[in-house]
């Protein structure tokens, strides 16, 4: 079976679905070879799809003519195509994270954006065999569990990976028999980061030992997926058998917990990770479960899990400090618990926005005042800014974003007399209330943060 085809078979099981020519499908093309083979396989599988690319301004010169490249490649499949700019440098600054954690948030943020508004039913993109291989290598370097073992999943909600049963080797033959034009990006050779080591320096070592590596590791890595499988299926049955509600506490039966002592420390942080319990913290509760240490307590950013002489009491942390505040029309600041918002009327529209998450900008005249700020509820929904307004739950925000819990119990919102939601905080603002060409009066918005 060509190339071509295989990919055919295996977006459709990634998809779930068994036509995806019914699909339409926003690529993530950056003009590397893996991208552009993805594009002329989507293109010869008669496949509906449009060319998405992000110009970081990273590589000066260069990263101005990949986006010429991806856009010519475009006219080339005669399909839909789709830019940006980001000024990544300064947004990794501004959120003091690496300029790759930016560069990587600003692209699946974009592309959701441009499926969500454009009609497209996934985002596609071009992560491979040999990708996945490395993730993992990378993930048990580090140090992990059986989920790190997983390598790259086919489908992350509404992002896929069509070319994953392919190996690198395998899509560079294709590239060469195709003759295709591609751009490379020369920081791909260079071995200071992480992965660049792992391609440069460890997989050739370890093909030494096994030319087969990609296609061995890829089986192993179903046979970890299986494994998952069943043991999440043993753990529902393990809380099904241990866990009780008594009010506001969670309590869990350590005789059904001791029941499955050899591995009690997965045991722990599989059942209590979602109340904030990480792997350390497992381990150490393990060893005073066996120990018989009753009184021991663990903290979490938001739980109290409480060891018993019969049971693990987990109690949600109680919140200090006011839930809610009102703020004038004429408010200039507000102190909140872990921060401060500052307030400035603007007589006119600014001629350019602050692309900083932590300042937002409003029609004033579409506000209902008082405003209060407010932790979120569930249940709450907005319009993000930039999706068109489409509503969205403030819940579904956080896990596209791939919030922590703790980053949920910390996050505030903006409410207008209406109960509009303004703003996540430091994170989205409202399309309804965003500044318009007939606005004549904006509200900027500032949070400073402990």
């Amino acid at each position: 079976m060509n190339l071509a085809k295989q990919m055919l078979h295996y977006l459709a099981d990634a998809c779930g679905v068994d036509h995806p020519k019914q699909q339409h499908f926003l690529l993530a093309v950056s003009g590397g070879e893996d991208s552009v083979v993805m594009a002329h396989l989507f293109a010869q599988t008669g496949l509906s799809f449009g060319i998405g690319h992000c110009n970081f301004q990273l590589r000066g010169k260069a990263a101005d003519e990949d986006a010429a490249f991806v856009e010519g490649l475009a006219r080339q499949l005669d399909c839909p195509f789709h830019q940006t700019t980001f000024d990544t440098v300064a947004v990794a600054e501004q959120s003091s994270v690496s300029v790759q954690m930016a560069a990587r948030e600003l692209r699946y943020e974009w592309l959701e954006v441009i499926r969500e508004t454009s009609g497209y039913d996934y985002i596609a993109t071009a992560h491979h065999l040999t990708d996945a291989v490395e993730t993992q290598i990378f993930h048990l370097v580090r140090g992990t569990g059986l989920r790190g073992l997983l390598g790259i999943p086919p489908r992350n909600g509404q992002v896929v990976r069509p070319l994953l049963f392919a190996s690198q080797s395998a899509l560079s033959d294709y590239q060469e028999t195709q003759g295709l034009a591609y751009r490379e990006d020369s920081s791909n050779a260079e071995t200071k980061y992480t992965r660049n080591f792992i391609r440069h320096r460890v997989l050739p070592a370890f093909r030494e030992l096994n030319p087969r590596l990609e296609q061995s590791l890829g089986e192993n890595m179903q046979r970890f997926r299986e494994s998952l499988f069943l043991m999440e299926q043993m753990l529902n049955r393990i809380e099904e058998a241990a866990k009780t509600q008594d009010g506001d506490r969670i309590l869990y039966q350590l005789d059904a917990l001791k029941a499955f002592a050899p591995a009690l420390p997965t045991v722990l942080f599989e059942l209590l990770s979602p109340f904030g319990l990480n792997t350390t913290q497992a381990n150490d509760l393990a060893s005073a479960i066996h120990e018989g240490q009753p009184g021991k307590i663990f903290i979490t950013p938001t739980h109290e899990i409480a060891l018993a002489a019969e049971v693990l009491e987990v109690v949600a942390k109680r919140e200090t400090g006011p839930q809610s505040l009102i703020i004038d029309r004429d408010a200039e600041q507000l102190p909140f618990p872990g921060g401060y918002l500052y307030f400035q009327l603007l007589e006119k529209v600014p001629e350019t926005f602050s692309a900083d998450s932590k300042i937002a900008y409003f029609d004033f005249e579409t506000l209902a005042f008082p405003l209060t700020l407010r932790k979120w509820q569930a249940g709450d929904h907005f319009q993000p800014f930039g999706m068109g307004g489409k509503h969205q739950k403030i819940q579904d925000y956080f896990s596209n974003h791939k919030f922590t819990r703790a980053e949920k119990a910390a996050t505030w919102i903006l409410v207008d007399a209406n109960g509009s939601i303004l703003w996540l905080v430091g994170h989205r603002s409202n399309h309804a209330n965003r500044v318009r060409s007939s606005t004549r009066q904006c509200l900027k918005v500032s949070v400073l943060t402990d």
